[in-house]
């Protein structure tokens, strides 16, 4: 026998969301945004059919853009709204996802942007940006650093200054335990990895300082070899085919040391495990594992100090890339400096803020729920 309860459930639509994930490999860091965007959308609207699907081509080697012969797969679709994540404002947006997002817009798919941030924050790539916004104006817009909300929020429909939807990566895997002791986890795959102590225990050159629990830890890092990865990506494979990485530390402050290398793809045997305790894999569970556990996490990727801090752990980040805007937004304005934590309170606020406005904006654009409906009919 069919009950109300079943019909309202069979009644209500159930819009097709794709989201646009992948580059896991080249990058584990893609993941922990994705899948915390795909939990997000789950939350604030129960009952849609959310779903991933692949990316561009043009990602894998982003200065030349989509291949001539590759498939733009997410173009033949037929979605009731396409979602794009994160850092896709950059000066090559034109030649990777410009035309799929005119295509699916003139298809009538609502276009979605969360956790929007940009590569670059120049001029020129943010008016291109808004000149692709004013022709296909995203219905929903979300951002994770202040400074993209106020550079091309305008240009949405609705828009909302969010955190990263990667700082949901502790709902959607929650830390299990391990026998592993206190440990602290360094992530450097994009530049050779520092000497890091405290100050007790160090002896050398120091290049910096820094402060942590009530001491002086000190730094040196290997400078020219340390310049040459920052103007060119492959000089980290260079530099560990030479065996260059020099003398690794296996423990810092009686801690035992965790590596982890975000970039399993191209795999090298001589990188990935180029040190003691390394870990390296192209799926995110593990990765995120490590950091809900670390006691301290020193990094170069600005995804492994947002898991971490998502954790409630203190990280610290070395990097040159503006994309730590989006820690900034966290209220961690000195992570470059020293290492920080993220107040959870005000985390899980901002986090349900963004869950219960994207709920709000879905609602509008596509009725109520499934989920909400079979719940009301069950009242009555």
């Amino acid at each position: 026998m069919t009950t109300s309860t079943d019909r309202a459930a069979q009644d209500a639509p159930r819009p097709r969301i794709g989201v646009l994930t992948g580059y896991w490999s080249t990058n584990i860091g893609n993941a922990f945004f994705q899948l915390g965007a795909v939990y997000a959308l789950e939350q604030a609207y129960p009952g849609a059919h959310v779903f991933p699907i692949g990316d561009q081509a043009g990602y894998w080697c982003t200065h030349k853009g989509n291949p001539a012969n590759s498939l733009d797969y997410v173009k033949h679709l037929d979605l009731d709204a396409v979602v794009i994540l994160g850092p896709y404002v950059r000066p090559e947006m034109t030649t990777i996802v410009s035309d799929m997002i005119r295509t699916q817009h003139a298809k009538g798919a609502k276009i979605i942007v969360m956790a929007a941030g940009m590569m670059s924050y120049d001029k020129g790539t943010i008016e291109t940006s808004r000149q692709l916004m004013k022709d296909c104006p995203p219905h929903i817009f979300t951002t994770r650093d202040t400074e993209t909300y106020e550079a091309l929020g305008d240009l949405a429909e609705h828009a909302f200054d969010g955190v990263d939807v990667a700082t949901f990566v502790s709902d959607v895997c929650p830390k299990v335990p391990t026998d592993l002791g206190p440990y602290v986890a360094l992530n450097f795959d994009q530049i050779p990895e520092p000497v890091i102590a405290p100050s007790k225990d160090f002896s050398g050159r120091v290049d910096r300082s820094f402060e942590f629990e009530g001491e002086t830890w000190n730094v040196r890092q290997p400078k020219r070899r340390t310049e040459l990865c920052y103007k060119h990506r492959a000089y980290i494979f260079l530099d560990s085919l030479l065996g260059l990485n020099g003398a690794q530390q296996s423990k810092i402050n009686g801690m035992d040391i965790v590596r982890t290398d975000h970039r399993y793809n191209p795999f090298l045997m001589a990188k990935n495990y180029r040190a003691p305790n390394m870990y390296t894999g192209d799926v995110p569970h593990s990765y995120l594992n490590i950091y809900a556990n670390s006691s301290l996490t020193i990094s170069n990727r600005v995804h492994a100090c947002v898991a971490t801090v998502s954790y409630g752990n203190p990280a610290m980040l070395f990097t040159r890339s503006p994309r730590a805007y989006l820690l900034k937004r966290l209220g961690l304005d000195a992570i470059k400096e020293r290492p920080q934590r993220v107040d959870l309170d005000f985390l899980r606020k901002e986090k349900n803020a963004l869950i219960g406005w994207l709920g709000e904006r879905l609602t509008e654009t596509f009725g109520e729920s499934s989920v909400a409906r079979t719940e009301a009919a069950a009242h009555h």
